[in-house]
């Protein structure tokens, strides 16, 4: 039996030991088994390196193909590059403020981009190569870096590269929202990321015989892999119609869904879900958001030979954490917080960071062999977030400070109480509300901006703006929504924007937030504002 693994490139080549004939990668007409995925992988390390990229350099994927992405995020990590994975649908003022940010040197999208990439490159950049996927552009591409076409990556070695790398090197730079405007770059090394996939299977239970999904690869996919389950991303002709994925998962037999409660929520009212064949369906795993009670219920009965599960985790320290809950479900299993691997220690403390007395409500702190290195050029960042803690009797151990409100139970779990800070979830993804009204603000019309994220609503929380304009100016809700779509993903984009000639204001003279939301909310609740 193979050692753990404790870099990626071991991880995958401990899989195809075991079952190189199976499908790892599957995608309408594309697939490709484990020995393929790791051939493949192979030559995209060696184009990597002929390019002069390799250990320690930032290569960012921005690909809406998810097969040549998972061929360009191994091939990434086997050079001993650094994989910056890009959201697919991002726009390009993104992309660039995150290639910039991290220095990138390569980067790999599809062909059909070459055209919205020129105007940028050709007025500087320090990447040095991007690799095409797809069909060629007929579109010059940018002159400024050196274009390598999906085919040429055929013609290299499909011998493994002679590239050793340490399990403490950063294997991956996940960007999350950041309160200044500025995404934050999670950095996490290879022997964390490991943990955590060796970790997963065990608390699902997944194994080669699995079928699951993936919108990108992410840490949950890595378990997938280190178990030899067939991976199956979300088409992005689909991705974004949550009744178009339910009959795909149906018809591709899908044995696990891994999926954010909102879309859960849209497939249960428009999916048809009674209506397809669900049979091979025996694990459905909630992540990043709360399911109501009343849809867990109804998805529950509908499903009655499913097991359901709650995953509970944040990038930043890979810790996941796995609550099943059993029919009938409770309120409390919508925000509990279930069993922790071994090795990670939660920590319930005051704003003065001591531990709280049982029962009391706390900020979670989280303790595991899985942290992120910090924060990719935000040191200060990272001190505020990654601390030594006292633990009892002498002992310390670096923790990871969540911003989730909880409170310990009885039994000893924990009950998920809310954020401490502006940070919500949106569709399942993470928003910093700062970064969304940085963004407003950067509109030469905006004088102010606030955001609230308001309860309710199919997708669940809902991100309304209210806007004061500069003096004089002119503007429409359309105008700052253009604006924002610019510069930040969809899901960040406010879904209503109100104008007013003044906010309401605390006696420190801070905007009073709660006031506000209690107003949005209330309007929404009475049927105004949706």
């Amino acid at each position: 039996m193979a050692s753990p693994a404790v870099t990626l490139p071991e991880l995958l080549r401990n899989t195809v030991a075991c079952h190189g004939h199976r499908p790892a990668v599957v995608m309408e007409d594309q697939a490709l088994t484990y020995a393929e995925l790791d051939a493949a992988s192979n030559r995209m390390a060696h184009s990597l390196l002929r390019q002069g990229i390799g250990r320690g350099d930032r290569v960012a994927l921005w690909l809406p193909m998810p097969v040549e992405s998972f061929i360009a995020l191994w091939g990434t990590l086997k050079a001993g590059a650094i994989c910056v994975p890009i959201e697919p649908a991002a726009p390009l003022g993104r992309l660039v403020k995150m290639v910039h940010n991290c220095e990138a040197v390569g980067l790999v999208t599809s062909a059909d981009r070459a055209p919205l990439l020129k105007t940028e490159f050709d007025a500087g950049t320090q990447v040095r190569a991007v690799w095409y996927a797809g069909k060629s552009a007929d579109e010059p591409e940018p002159a400024a870096v050196r274009a390598v076409q999906w085919g040429e990556i055929e013609g290299e070695s499909a011998e493994p590269p002679p590239v050793a790398i340490d399990g403490d090197e950063v294997a991956v730079i996940q960007y999350t929202s950041g309160s200044t405007g500025m995404p934050k770059g999670a950095m996490l090394p290879h022997r964390g990321l490991c943990w955590r996939a060796a970790r997963g299977p065990n608390s699902l239970e997944i194994t080669f015989g699995d079928r699951m999904p993936a919108y990108r690869p992410t840490a949950f996919v890595f378990s997938g892999i280190g178990a030899g389950a067939a991976i199956y991303p979300v088409s992005p002709r689909i991705a974004a119609f949550p009744a178009a994925v339910a009959k795909s998962w149906s018809e591709q037999r899908l044995t696990v869904w891994t999926v954010v409660p909102s879309v859960l929520n849209l497939m249960l009212k428009h999916g048809n879900l009674d209506a397809l064949d669900l049979s091979s369906l025996r694990i459905i795993a909630m992540r990043g958001e709360v399911l109501p009670l009343e849809q867990l219920r109804k998805l529950m009965e509908l499903l009655p030979r499913t097991r359901f599960f709650n995953i509970y985790g944040s990038t930043e320290s890979m810790a996941g954490n796995v609550h099943e809950i059993k029919f009938p479900p409770r309120e409390i299993d919508t925000r509990r917080i279930g069993n922790w691997a071994p090795g990670c220690v939660p920590l319930v403390l005051d704003e003065n960071e001591a531990l709280v007395a049982d029962g009391a409500a706390g900020e979670l702190w989280v303790a595991a062999p899985s942290m992120m290195r910090g924060y990719w050029g935000l040191p200060e960042k990272t001190a505020e977030v990654l601390k030594q803690i006292e633990i009892g009797a002498g002992k310390r151990m670096l923790a990871y400070r969540t911003g989730d409100l909880v409170r310990r139970l009885d039994d000893g779990g924990l009950e998920f109480l809310g954020r401490a800070d502006l940070q919500v979830k949106v569709r399942g993804f993470r928003v910093e509300i700062g970064e969304v009204e940085a963004t407003l603000q950067r509109h030469p019309k905006v004088a102010q901006a606030v955001v609230v994220a308001v309860s309710g609503g199919t997708f669940g929380k809902r991100l309304k703006a209210v806007v004061m304009l500069r003096d004089d100016a002119v503007s429409d809700m359309r105008e700052l929504q253009r604006h924002c779509a610019a510069a930040l993903p969809l899901y960040m984009v406010p879904e209503s924007i109100e104008f007013r000639s003044s906010l309401p204001i605390m006696d420190n003279g801070k905007v009073n937030r709660r006031a506000l939301l209690a107003e949005l909310e209330s309007r929404t609740k009475e049927g105004f504002g949706k």
